[in-house]
């Protein structure tokens, strides 16, 4: 009777990297002329920095990004905001910065669309996973350490990829 659920894992769909799912609109096009292919990788510069964007969608767009330099001490407070409102973004984007640690595991920080900086984003995670798999930085199995705490992705490479993370009771109550 007081067992207690410390940890879930949930099915967050399959990722997708075509156009229309990223939400994307590159330079000179307009909506009919669209090439639904594949976009996985787009360079960008802002303010002096080199970019290389790995655009994932895990029903909302993500646009990560693999840097050398500690995911702490990234401006994300400065450079979030101008990659989530690129023009190329029409709904605008989430982004993620991340450094990959070993094989099975990174530490990232993210940057949410119309939020600002949170302690954890579980599309977020999973789109870095996939990304991460994607680039040949990791496997199936990765843990990525976010201020918030750590989360764990499982993908195959094709299908839907699965989440698990810690669990805590915040509430408890009565409804009359």
């Amino acid at each position: 009777a007081n067992e207690r659920v410390n940890s879930v894992q949930v099915v967050m769909g399959i990722p997708q990297w075509k156009r229309n799912d990223l939400q994307l609109l590159l330079a000179g096009e307009t909506g009919s002329e669209v090439d639904i292919t594949s976009v996985v990788s787009y360079d960008i510069r802002i303010q002096d920095r080199e970019l290389s964007l790995k655009l994932i969608s895990m029903g909302n767009p993500h646009a990560i990004c693999f840097v050398n330099e500690p995911v702490q001490t990234f401006p994300l407070s400065e450079i979030g905001p101008v990659v989530e409102s690129n023009p190329i973004f029409p709904e605008r984007t989430n982004f993620e910065v991340v450094n990959v640690l070993k094989r099975h595991k990174l530490k990232a920080r993210v940057w949410e669309r119309g939020v600002g900086e949170t302690l954890s984003c579980g599309t977020g995670a999973c789109a870095i996973a996939v990304a991460s798999r994607l680039c040949g930085y990791s496997g199936n199995k990765i843990d990525i350490t976010l201020p918030g705490g750590i989360l764990s992705t499982e993908w195959d490479g094709a299908g839907a990829i699965q989440l698990s993370g810690p669990a805590r009771e915040v509430f408890n109550g009565e409804w009359d």
